[in-house]
């Protein structure tokens, strides 16, 4: 299917679906957002991490920013991966992981420069993305085969170090998040769509315990000193969001920042949590944004 995306950028754009890996037997979907664009060099790639707390939503969630960013001249690959009650922290690490392997064996037939890959995440997958950047290569994102260009199954870990690291409203810090919905479980769920009990009840089918949420937690990963790698970063929070309060994305930039990493954050003061979901002037801006930091980082590598 090819779509167009005015006026974020000036290519049409292929959308396809394909299995990308095949963890126990489970196919996993991508969706592959590819410009018609006749390039003298490869291309970037952003691998796209959805949201929905671990428990729902799949790899079309963001389509207007994946769209907008593959119009703009990037291939994108939009990854489902295992969520809850069925599956827990971390097993859908091990797929974001394979989703960046991904990228990289098919890096011929899409049209990209393997050396040029991001990741980008929204809310929950934001934290998923996160955690595969500080420490790409860790045991926890080992084990999901992904689907070679031949067809058959590779399962061998690889480098998936990344480039940079677009996070939206990411939960950082999946204890600090938890005990604040805790702290407003016998609130009605909200006209926003904030709903305190959901989200109680997602991280602990997510999450074993506290404990797995404090391992998780990028904000303690970076602050004491656990992470292997610190690509640039760019985080959008809305200061309208009562999903993911500010002061937990304030930590996580105040830690990566300390501990030497390069974070660009951007303020949308009147948006809510997952506005990008929708076409707004803030969902403009925002497109807008992350395309020009996106194409200083690939600029760089």
């Amino acid at each position: 299917m090819s779509v167009r995306f005015d006026p974020t950028g000036p290519y049409e754009v292929d959308e396809t679906d394909t299995p990308f890996a095949r963890p126990a037997g489970a196919e996993l979907l991508a969706r592959i957002y590819r410009p018609r664009v006749a390039a003298d060099r490869p291309l970037g790639a952003v691998v796209y991490v959805h949201g929905g707390a671990w428990a729902r939503l799949d790899r079309t969630a963001d389509a207007i920013m994946c769209g907008a960013l593959a119009a703009s001249g990037l291939v994108v690959v939009a990854v489902d991966f295992r969520q809850a009650p069925d599956h827990r922290y971390p097993v859908a690490s091990a797929d974001i992981a394979a989703g960046v392997r991904y990228a990289r064996a098919h890096a011929g037939g899409l049209g990209v420069d393997p050396s040029r890959v991001g990741l980008l995440g929204s809310s929950s997958g934001a934290l998923l993305a996160l955690l595969h950047a500080v420490k790409p290569g860790a045991p926890e994102h080992a084990g999901t085969p992904i689907v070679r260009p031949d067809g058959s199954l590779d399962p061998t870990p690889s480098d998936a170090a990344v480039a940079f690291v677009v996070a939206l409203y990411p939960v950082a810090d999946p204890l600090a998040r938890y005990r604040y919905a805790l702290s407003r479980e016998d609130e009605s769920a909200s006209p926003s769509g904030f709903d305190a009990k959901r989200l109680v009840a997602s991280h602990r089918a997510f999450f074993a315990d506290e404990h797995a949420m404090a391992a998780a937690s990028v904000t303690r990963i970076v602050a004491a000193g656990q992470a292997t790698a610190l690509p640039p970063v760019w985080v959008g929070q809305p200061d309208q969001d009562d999903n993911v309060p500010a002061a937990i994305t304030e930590a996580f930039v105040t830690a990566y920042q300390g501990a030497g990493g390069s974070v660009e954050h951007a303020h949308f003061p009147g948006a809510r949590h997952s506005f990008v979901q929708q076409t707004s002037p803030d969902t403009d801006t925002c497109v807008a944004l992350v395309r020009d930091f996106v194409g200083r980082q690939l600029g760089r590598s």
